[in-house]
């Protein structure tokens, strides 16, 4: 990608980077699936709704939702999660402007 040229992401990619800001200021971006629940847990998950957001289904998009909220929580980019975007195929400039945008 030429220096000069605009980093593009799609439809899907711009609605998980507001999922990603919505969270970063709902609940900090803890997935709830890193923690194990009881029955009792559960039940009050099923009533009451879950208390952080699950993980997106898709992983690229996943990735850009890790990025960009632990980029807001931080307020600066996330370079420790930058290596899955990387993997994802996302150019350099892609992964900057995330870090920019979150901010």
């Amino acid at each position: 990608m030429p220096a000069h040229a605009e980093p593009e992401l799609s439809t899907n990619e711009w609605t998980a980077v507001a999922v990603a800001l919505k969270d970063a200021h709902k609940c900090g971006c803890i997935a709830e699936n890193r923690v194990k629940l009881g029955a009792l847990g559960k039940l009050a998950i099923a009533v009451f709704g879950p208390r952080h957001p699950l993980p997106l289904a898709d992983p690229r998009l996943e990735a850009i939702r890790s990025f960009v909220c632990a980029s807001h929580r931080r307020q600066s980019p996330a370079t420790d999660l930058a290596k899955p975007l990387e993997d994802h195929g996302f150019s350099q400039a892609q992964i900057d402007a995330l870090g920019l945008l979150s901010r």
